[in-house]
């Protein structure tokens, strides 16, 4: 990108002006407050700021007591063609064009849609921190506020402000020299550091404790005895500790293997409780099925009206006997002619036919029709006169028979009679054994079942669990023997320790009685300060964790600019000290920033031999830390514009440079500007005498 003209109207000091920049060095000359700031701030604002911006700080822009907002015209390069770009913060109107075209070909969000797509930086922080070299940051490279590695990790990440890695390194450095003063060199005692004042105090606590020891001398074997009992009590408490644990755990083994049993003895009743259920419901279920081929007239009769059904059955069957008994005698009597008729009528009949004569058999056959018409009507007269009143009963019970029968023959009604018994008997044993498994569940036998499954499943379950927890614990299974065994080990265990400990309360209350300055005391002071001192280097340990954490964080940053940026940076600081400076370093952990000097160089101080291999900034004059500031900005524009030509705006980079660095400088900077545009701020009216556009601010217009 190139910057052509620039066209301000009410913006900061500018009332209105019209700055024309040149493709190659341009210097922009202006006394302090002479709107060199405000013409920067006015390329910045009108490549970013959307116009409809009504943001504090865009408003701030606006000049003061102008009563309106401003309107900013850029004319510039991008990819070797021209374009007029217009902002007017006052209408909220923005335009881009072609050059040499009225129309433009983007509006409003259009514009800052093709900025983004054609600007090589078209981020506005990334632009200021690469392209802006600004006084202060010269300022505080120069004094040695900023190191200049940081400043290359802010321009490129962006800074966050307090907690940069470099800012947060420098208070984490400060927190752990802060812990360790006094440690490495002298320091008054109320400065010391928190590793010295307890490195102090455990140096007392250890003469307290020598002091202690020799004055507790005689009490030394005391001591011994007591630690000796103390070990013993220890020691025996871990093996009755181990005893125990046996013990418990050989019972819970037999509580598990109970537990165990009885689970899976709920589990089985469980099971065939529920497979009993289900097989009487299977039972009752076939009965059900059955059922179909009695009449359902028969089916709606209970027990006690199916005992009033045989009854009647028995009762028909009587009668019928009776009458089927008395009915033949009678009709003999009555109807003796007829028969004799018949007899004779039958005989002829036979006889003719025995001689062919086909005539007779006609009389056989009136003969067979008269014997049967006195058989039935010899019946009849018979039921009538022998069984005067049962004949309408026994009518009555065929009736009802064939009602529920219906319509079977008394036999067959009497077979079905039975068989429905049967199965009446058959359901209600089935119905019994339901309701003797349902207990209190009757009639909701399949929720039963349901339920039952689910209790069989928790059983089985819990079954389950029981046997993997006594697995779990099977090494520790023990039987009657081997549990005598340990109680009576654990009972000697206890007592040894009961021993000990009175033997040891003697030794206690002899040393009790001995001199106060004894070495237990010191010894617990001394141990507590160490634990002190102990805490404090951990703190610090942790400090130097966090350091080597950020050092990692800020590596892949560094990386790139180790591998990159020193020879471009070192070429051209080369350039600027006249050959002084050979080479460029960049540490690609701490984002430190070395030099070195060329080969032969002894100016080095008094006393050097030969010139360093490298050197630190911190260790050359100002000027020359802004001259390697100045080279590593120049190398990093390079490096971000990948090729693109981009505007640098320098503001005032040779305040601290003597003459001789200065015209290098300037040379360099000219060279550079064949690739990059720069457009210079100064106040130094030495600078009408350089060959490049000079451009000099109209001021307060």
């Amino acid at each position: 990108m190139l910057l052509k003209r620039v066209t301000l109207e009410s913006f900061l000091a500018f009332k209105k002006a019209s700055v024309e920049f040149a493709p190659g060095l341009n210097i922009v000359l202006s006394p302090n407050e002479g709107g060199k700031s405000s013409l920067f701030r006015g390329i910045v604002a009108g490549l970013y700021t959307d116009s409809s911006s009504r943001k504090s700080d865009v408003l701030a822009l606006a000049r003061w007591g102008s009563g309106g907002l401003f309107r900013i015209e850029l004319e510039l390069r991008l990819a070797g063609l021209g374009y007029r770009l217009v902002r007017d913060f006052g209408s909220k109107e923005q335009a881009i064009f072609r050059e040499g075209e009225e129309r433009s070909f983007a509006k409003g969000k259009g514009v800052d849609e093709f900025l983004r797509d054609h600007l090589p930086l078209a981020d506005q922080n990334l632009f200021l921190r690469v392209c802006g070299v600004r006084h202060e940051e010269l300022g505080a490279v120069g004094d040695g506020t900023s190191a200049i590695g940081e400043k290359l990790e802010e321009i490129l990440g962006g800074g966050w402000g307090n907690v940069t890695p470099a800012s947060v390194k420098r208070t984490v450095e400060a927190k752990r020299r802060e812990l360790l003063r006094g440690t490495s060199r002298l320091a008054l005692d109320e400065n010391w550091g928190l590793v010295k004042r307890h490195a102090e105090s455990v140096a007392r606590a250890e003469r307290e404790f020598a002091l202690a020891t020799e004055i507790s001398r005689r009490r030394e074997g005391l001591l011994k005895a007591a630690s000796s009992a103390r070990g013993g009590i220890e020691r025996i408490n871990a093996e009755l500790e181990i005893l125990r644990s046996r013990r418990q755990k050989a019972a819970q083994f037999t509580e598990l293997e109970k537990k165990e049993e009885a689970a899976r003895g709920k589990a089985e009743e469980l099971r065939k409780r529920m497979e009993r259920l289900r097989e009487l419901l299977s039972r009752k279920g076939m009965l059900l099925e059955e059922a179909a081929r009695f009449p359902a007239a028969l089916r709606e009769h209970g027990a006690a009206s199916l005992n009033e059904l045989i009854k009647a059955l028995e009762l028909e069957t009587l009668l019928g006997r009776e009458i089927e008994g008395a009915g033949p005698v009678k009709s003999r009597a009555l109807y003796r002619p007829g028969f004799i008729v018949a007899a004779s009528l039958i005989l002829l009949g036979i006889a003719g036919a025995l001689l062919l004569n086909k005539n007779m058999l006609l009389l056989l056959a009136a003969g067979v029709i008269l014997l049967g018409w006195c058989v039935r009507r010899g019946a009849a007269a018979g039921r009538a006169l022998i069984a005067p009143g049962k004949g309408g009963e026994l009518e009555r019970l065929g009736e009802q028979r064939n009602a529920w029968s219906g319509g079977r023959s008394l036999a067959d009604s009497k077979t079905l009679l039975d068989a429905f018994s049967a199965w009446s008997e058959k359901m209600k044993d089935a119905q019994t054994r339901l309701e003797e498994v349902a207990g209190a569940h009757r009639g909701a036998h399949e929720a039963l079942s349901a339920r039952l499954d689910a209790e069989y499943g928790d059983a089985a379950l819990e079954a389950r669990a029981i046997a993997e927890e006594r697995s779990a614990i099977e090494a520790f299974k023990a039987d009657a023997g081997v549990l005598l065994s340990l109680d009576r080990e654990i009972r000697l265990k206890e007592n040894e320790t009961a021993s000990a400990a009175v033997f040891l309360g003697g030794q206690e209350r002899e040393l009790a009685g001995l001199d106060v300055h004894d070495a237990n005391e010191a010894r617990e002071r001394l141990e507590a300060e160490r634990e002190n001192l102990k805490r404090a280097e951990r703190k610090a340990e942790i400090l130097d964790g966090i350091l080597e954490t950020l050092d990692e964080a800020r590596s892949a940053m560094s990386g790139f600019l180790a591998e990159r940026l020193p020879p471009l940076a070192a070429a051209h600081l080369s350039r600027i000290t006249g050959g002084r400076y050979a080479a460029l370093f960049i540490d690609p952990l701490t984002m430190g920033i070395e030099t070195a000097p060329a080969a032969g160089d002894a100016d080095v101080g008094a006393g050097a031999s030969q010139a360093p291999d490298r050197i630190r900034p911190d260790a050359v004059s100002q000027g020359a830390r802004d001259q390697i500031y100045l080279a590593v900005r120049l190398a990093l524009v390079d490096l971000v514009s990948r090729g693109e030509p981009q505007p640098l705006f320098l503001d005032d980079p040779f305040v601290h440079f003597d003459p001789e660095r200065r015209a290098r400088a300037l040379d360099l900077v000219r060279e550079f500007a064949a690739r990059h545009q720069v457009i210079m701020f100064t106040c130094d009216p030495r600078y009408r005498q350089t060959s490049a556009h000079l451009i000099e601010l109209p001021g307060h217009a």
